[in-house]
């Protein structure tokens, strides 16, 4: 796994030894000031995950998901992941997993594995479905690619039956629709209740 940042590692201590109301003012601190480099030409980090979190309150009502769609790249900022440094499209650095490991200390297992799996529901729903394929941007699809490509239909069957599967392809298409220039959307600020009731 992908080495974590010094910063990562200095917020993690600082998580680990907070209140739980600590600890939400420590995450979002860490978001608004590590989210503030680009998540692609057009949003940086911080405003895709606002907008993921937006979708996912108006479309599933599920509060763990607006959790989950709030801190599913997270692990980007951990590893200091972002476009201006290209490294998005030239190697898997398994962002995923590394936030997937940070946020089970603090987090349940239905908000963790959407975030763990939300990688490989690209995978899956671009191997099950062409039109979603066709429908994602040219650095969506070489991100396909570095992360493993197409699966056989074993491989889909296989992820189809891991836990959080389903709420992570739903994640997955907020993800996709999370990087409109200039949109508003609640700031972080409105998460800060639902984050805490999910907190361990």
């Amino acid at each position: 796994m992908t080495a974590l940042a010094d910063h990562a590692m200095e917020w993690m201590k600082s998580m680990q030894a907070g209140s739980r109301e600590e600890r939400v003012d420590l995450l979002f601190a860490y978001l608004n000031t590590h989210g503030q480099s680009s998540y692609d030409p057009s949003v940086t980090q911080l405003e895709h995950a606002l907008q993921t979190a937006r979708l996912a309150h108006q479309e599933s009502h599920q509060p763990h998901m607006v959790v989950a769609s709030l801190l599913h790249d997270i692990g980007h900022l951990m590893i200091d992941e972002h476009d201006e440094r290209g490294d998005f499209l030239d190697q898997d650095c398994a962002h995923e997993a590394v936030a997937a490991r940070a946020l089970s200390v603090f987090f349940p297992a239905k908000v963790v594995a959407p975030v763990q799996r939300h990688v490989s529901a690209k995978r899956l729903l671009c191997s099950l479905d062409e039109t979603y394929y066709a429908g994602l941007s040219d650095a969506s699809k070489r991100s396909f690619a570095v992360q493993g490509g197409e699966l056989s239909r074993s491989e889909a069957m296989r992820l189809l039956e891991l836990e959080g599967m389903n709420d992570a392809m739903a994640l997955r298409r907020w993800d996709d629709r999370a990087k409109v220039h200039g949109v508003e959307v609640p700031e972080l600020d409105a998460y800060r209740q639902v984050v805490l009731d999910h907190l361990l």
